[in-house]
């Protein structure tokens, strides 16, 4: 995925040329708050007493009843689009939109009013066979090119035949042959997802957002809807998706507020990139409050899974830690990657030339990979006491 680096790495190599790290230096904090501001909006459809709220709470991590949480319950029925996010993450949005079957529904007209651009998906909810109203907005979405999915709920409700029937002679069965005329059937069963509202762990949910994810562009949003939604995320793609920004960050360390580090020839700033490596540690689930929900999930004490972790800074993370292992990468003076070599001419303009940059991009490349190991060894932990109950 590019995630618009050529174009980050020819504004500060401008601005370098231009006017020095005066220059640049507030270009690199600009550029993190631009990555870090990206917003996308979801949005949910579906007729009343779907699960779209509970569909809402579950995909950003919401207990029912906690603050900021969509409101569930019969009573809930809303009149104009209401927005639900993370507390202090703006990145993704899902919007409950209003209840679709009603009289005079006219999908063009509906779509309209709701600003149809503004969302980068939409999942249309049922609990059952999709109504005309849903078939008809359906229609129009795959019209206009937008993502949408088609998500059937309550499913835990009757596992019978759960992914046993052919698509279209089950959930998206039609009362009239016309009523998907104008959608390929094909794209409709490549997105169609069995789904427990109030259990993410369970049937299509986890699938459902990452198709969402997988298929989300410009790049920069679907980075943001890693990161927000990086509890159902796929790792794999997560990490690559990280990774892009490696070079981003090494610049950062280098320019803004660095400090003299013992035994090395350059400053560093070491605060931030302890705050990057705990950062990419939340991502992965190898934080205390994700080990613990996932030990929950399988019935054990959270060291069951936390045993599982080599990495050091996985466990110890200080600036201490992070100073040394910087020391450890300059002392082998290891070449980054042919993906990040680009950005080898900059780096050698940076304070400390070029060893200091590469150095830190080998750092944080190397927190990633032995992360992205240990994540692997939770989830076999995970499957194999699965397994033996």
């Amino acid at each position: 995925m590019e995630l618009e680096v050529e174009g980050i790495l020819g504004r500060f190599s401008d601005a370098m040329s231009c006017g020095g790290l005066s220059e640049m230096a507030p270009l690199v904090k600009a550029e993190r708050r631009r990555i870090e501001c990206v917003a996308v909006h979801v949005a949910i459809i579906g007729t009343s007493r779907v699960g779209k709220s509970a569909f809402i709470n579950s995909a950003l991590g919401f207990k029912n009843g906690e603050d900021r949480a969509a409101p569930t319950g019969p009573a809930q029925q809303v009149e104009k689009p209401v927005s639900y996010g993370r507390p202090g993450d703006p990145s993704c949005v899902f919007w409950e939109l209003p209840n679709i079957e009603v009289a005079g529904f006219s999908p063009g007209g509906y779509l309209r009013v709701l600003e149809v651009d503004r969302y980068v998906g939409f999942f249309v909810l049922s609990s059952g066979c999709f109504s005309q109203e849903a078939a008809g907005l359906a229609n129009e979405l795959r019209r206009r090119g937008k993502q949408l999915y088609f998500v059937r709920t309550k499913i835990d409700l009757d596992t019978h035949g759960y992914k046993n029937k052919e698509f279209a002679e089950d959930v998206l069965h039609v009362v009239t042959a016309d009523r998907f005329a104008h959608l390929d059937i094909e794209y409709a069963t490549a997105r169609f997802f069995y789904v427990a509202c109030h259990d993410a762990g369970r049937f299509d949910f986890m699938a459902c957002i990452q198709a969402l994810q997988k298929n989300s562009s410009p790049p920069l949003q679907k980075h943001a809807l890693l990161l927000s939604l990086h509890h159902l995320a796929n790792k794999l793609e997560l990490k690559s998706s990280l990774k892009e920004l490696i070079p981003l960050s090494a610049v950062y360390s280098c320019v803004i507020d660095p400090v003299p580090v013992e035994r090395l020839p350059y400053g560093a700033n070491l605060n931030f990139l302890c705050n990057e490596i705990r950062f990419y540690r939340t991502m992965l689930g190898l934080d205390y409050q994700a080990l613990s929900r996932s030990a929950r999930s399988i019935g054990q004490p959270t060291f069951i899974l936390s045993d599982e972790i080599q990495t050091r800074m996985a466990k110890e993370l200080t600036e201490k830690a992070v100073s040394e292992e910087l020391l450890r990468w300059t002392e082998k003076n290891v070449l980054v990657s042919p993906n990040n070599a680009k950005w080898i001419p900059l780096l050698e303009t940076l304070p400390g030339g070029k060893l200091s940059g590469a150095s830190t991009i080998r750092l944080l490349d190397a927190m990633l990979e032995q992360f992205m190991d240990d994540a692997y060894r939770i989830q076999r932990k995970m499957v194999d006491v699965v397994r033996d109950d």
